[in-house]
């Protein structure tokens, strides 16, 4: 019996084949949609599920208020936190710690190939709370001893050219000391929050005397990223108010300090650290990028929405080739077939076509994989990145879509009446037709909402990029700064690249205005100043920074020789919340101590230094525009905090590469061996805003499906209207209407379809778009227009639409109309 249903779907498909390649078509778009963006979703909810007790696994959490009430949330905690936690807490099988630095050389001392990479130490618990496989080596004991270190396939490849490099010796250029290579770990997967290349033993590290003594005491700083895997039993919100209180009992905090932690699931990393500062690294180091959950939210139901409208596109066509089967049915029904019979054909045939356009959108999505993959950043795979849970889901939900869709026609045509299907008896009942009518307004209500969308995440975007940020950055090189040697000789680097006639200006900072790596923060007041200590970001700089960067300089003076190294300027934010509003010799800030902690690569950060503030620069915006301006405090170059740490050049437009090219020889000329780094500043901030191209580049492109999909049902809705209405037209045409009158009496049906599905699309997506805009300090305002030109851009779609079938029903002979009747 199912292969007589299989023979005469197909059959029926074949004569119908404009319908059944509309079906198809819109079906294929639809899919595609839904696998290409439930790839990526499925990829993003996935991150760091590779480990097989990651359920288990917490990261710690500082939640700190100081007395001025500023409030910091740091994914961070001090070193003895993770050492008493699991001797003390029942709760805690075992925690680990790990800590990032700055980016230095790494390279075999036998064959000496400098390469840069993060320095990254851990404890000796490291491999055993998280099973990162190991192609060689011993989990238990590779991070136990001093002077071991742990590699990845790609860098031991990158270093020895093999994999087997167990026992073989590298070195970082500030260590004299080699590192025996004790495990080698497979590459991490493209969905992971680590993406460290080697981790050097913190015993390593104990045997500088000041990193030894400095955490020995280290009970509530935000030095460590710190991670404990709980036993099954244990509540993570008890084992947190244990660690506060755990920590209140050892440390001594400063007064009117409030301080606690939580723990944040393993899984919540990459998703729901909004708000969580990357607290235990240094500040050369860049963040790990974390995923966006407002866009995967409106990605899944985008994705959701075009499948969705497949299926309705579907229903409509269906119901559209109707009239063209009554006959059909009827003698079916007249010969014995029953109801349920006639449902099972009609179902067949919906699961053959949503069959053939499944094939279809996986071979498409097959072809389009490795290009999508280049442009969200991935590494996607169509079978073995996500296994048969997706695949299962996904055929289950399309074979759910295409019985729903055909089931409706099915249930509809099965119903009539033999006697009156063989009279001829046309397809249209009120609710029936009603029903299409709305589901027409569902789709271009979908259809439009995404549209608008796409147009405000265009124009924020657009915003984002072309908004004055308050520096210049057009053509402005910024060198990376490695090496001691190119520090150390900063003003002879200077002075070499101010020679090139291609060289504007030359500044040396420790931080880039927009900067995408951290900016280090300290804690200030103003001299007599009975509040408390206040939070403000920091750059070290020259006395070419301002003019380099083209800063306002407001009040006082700029830096002027190496006497101002007790001297710092201060934006209008910072001058604010320490209550300055003019210069002179009496204000100054008493007292900058760092948050961060001692490591060999760089000074003692909790020296104290009392500078003077000589100048208050204009307000610029030295990070996102998803943020606020902070405070900020810019000291002089030669400070006993922070090193430089970067070479900005500004160039002339002409002769780049050339210019480039003399540049990499200055900076070689100070340490051949280490690789010259650069970028232009203009591109480097565009980074910031990717992931919102990236969606509004992939919402247009599905906004575009929507609007194909949507079209095909509405033909196939205005191909129906026109069968049921060719007497109607015929007697109008008879009795002296012109085509242009019947066109407008096909055509306005379908218009008010769509002007009804604006009205509800409209505010739909204001509040939507409003939402949005929320997370960015500065943001465009949603304006009128933009529903304007969107009601307008669907109502011509349309249009044009339904315009072949109006045309094509106004220009037929009415006498062959009537006679046909």
């Amino acid at each position: 019996m199912f292969k007589s249903y299989l023979i005469v779907g197909w059959r029926n498909l074949w004569k119908s084949k404009l319908y059944a390649s509309l079906n198809v078509l819109g079906l294929t778009l639809g899919m595609v949609c839904f696998l290409l963006i439930g790839l990526y979703v499925y990829d993003e909810l996935n991150f760091d599920t590779q480990h097989s007790e990651g359920d288990k696994i917490y990261r710690v959490i500082t939640h700190e208020k100081n007395p001025s009430n500023e409030a910091t949330t740091v994914a961070a905690a001090g070193y003895m936190l993770a050492e008493e936690a699991r001797h003390v807490l029942p709760e805690v099988e075992m925690t680990t710690r790990m800590q990032r630095s700055g980016r230095r050389n790494i390279f075999n001392p036998e064959n000496p190939v400098y390469l840069q990479e993060t320095v990254t130490i851990a404890d000796e618990y490291f491999l055993q709370v998280f099973d990162f496989p190991l192609l060689e080596g011993d989990r238990r004991t590779a991070l136990k001893e001093p002077n071991t270190i742990v590699i990845t396939e790609d860098l031991a490849m990158r270093i020895f050219g093999r994999k087997d490099v167990v026992n073989k010796n590298v070195r970082f250029d500030y260590m004299q000391t080699p590192l025996k290579i004790t495990a080698v770990l497979r590459n991490h997967p493209q969905n992971s929050s680590f993406n460290f290349s080697s981790v050097t033993s913190i015993a390593t590290n104990m045997n500088f005397e000041g990193f030894k003594r400095a955490v020995e005491s280290d009970w509530a700083s935000t030095s460590f990223t710190v991670y404990a895997l709980l036993r099954h039993e244990a509540d993570p919100d008890s084992v947190s108010r244990k660690m506060t209180r755990l920590v209140h009992a050892n440390a001594t905090l400063e007064p009117g300090t409030e301080l606690s932690y939580s723990l944040q699931p393993l899984k919540d990393i990459h998703l729901k650290s909004a708000g969580i500062a990357d607290g235990a690294r240094y500040s050369n180091v860049e963040s790990i990028s974390q995923g966006n959950p407002v866009y995967l939210t409106v990605f899944s139901f985008t994705a959701l929405f075009v499948l969705l409208i497949g299926g309705i596109n579907y229903t409509n066509l269906t119901t559209a080739r109707a009239s063209s089967r009554l006959k059909e049915i009827g003698v079916r029904k007249a010969i014995g077939a029953v109801g349920s019979n006639l449902i099972k054909q009609f179902l067949v045939e919906s699961l053959i076509t949503t069959g053939i356009a499944f094939f279809v959108a996986v071979l498409i999505v097959a072809m389009l994989l490795p290009t999508f993959n280049d442009f969200v950043n991935k590494k996607i795979e169509l079978f073995a990145s996500v296994g048969l849970r997706f695949w299962s889901a996904a055929i289950l939900l399309i074979i759910s879509i295409g019985l729903i869709s055909g089931g409706y026609a099915a249930i509809m045509l099965s119903r009539f009446n033999p006697v009156s299907l063989l009279k001829g008896l046309k397809a249209r009942q009120g609710g029936d037709f009603f029903l299409r009518k709305a589901l027409v307004v569902l789709q271009f209500t979908i259809s439009t909402v995404m549209i608008i969308g796409t147009m405000v995440l265009f124009m924020q975007v657009r915003f984002l990029n072309n908004s004055e940020l308050g520096f210049d950055t057009d053509l402005m090189v910024v060198i990376d700064v490695n090496v001691e040697k190119a520090r150390s000789n900063v003003e002879w680097v200077k002075n070499e690249m101010s020679t090139m006639s291609t060289v504007k200006h030359v500044s040396a900072t420790s931080r880039v205005p927009g900067e995408w790596k951290s900016i280090p923060k300290i804690k200030v007041k103003k001299e007599g100043s009975a509040g408390e200590l206040h939070t403000a970001y920091t750059i070290a700089a020259d006395r070419d920074f301002l003019s380099t960067y083209e800063i306002a300089l407001l009040k006082g003076r700029n830096f002027q020789n190496d006497r101002d190294t007790l001297s710092v300027m201060i934006n209008e934010a910072a001058a604010k919340i320490l209550g300055i509003t003019d210069i002179s010799d009496e204000l100054i800030i008493p007292q900058v101590a760092l948050n961060q902690f001692f490591t060999p690569i760089y000074n003692d950060p909790n020296a104290a230094f009392t500078p003077r503030v000589v100048g208050i620069v204009k307000d610029f915006h030295f990070q996102s525009l998803r943020a606020n301006i902070e405070p900020l405090i810019i000291t002089y170059q030669y400070n006993p905090i922070f090193p430089i740490d970067y070479y900005s050049v500004k160039i002339q437009p002409h002769d780049i590469q050339a210019t480039l090219d003399q540049l990499k020889a200055i900076m070689v000329a100070n340490d051949e061996t280490d690789p010259f780094e650069y970028h232009f500043l203009d591109h480097q901030l565009a980074l910031f805003y990717i992931e919102d191209q990236r969606s509004q580049t992939i919402l247009g492109w599905v906004a575009i499906a929507s609007v194909v999909v949507a079209c095909l049902g509405l033909f196939g809705l205005a191909t129906f209207s026109a069968e049921q209405r060719l007497k109607e037209v015929g007697m109008r045409k008879v009795l002296g209407a012109t085509p242009l009158n019947i066109m407008v009496l096909l055509s306005k049906d379908f218009v008010e379809l769509v002007l009804i599905a604006c009205s509800i699309a409209f505010p739909i997506a204001w509040l939507g778009a409003d939402w949005w805009l929320q997370g960015y300090a500065y943001h465009i305002d949603v304006e009128w227009w933009i529903f304007a030109l969107a009601g307008i851009m669907a109502t011509g779609i349309a249009l044009l639409t339904v315009s072949y079938q109006a045309i094509k029903t106004a220009v037929v002979n009415p006498v062959r109309i009537l006679r046909s009747e």
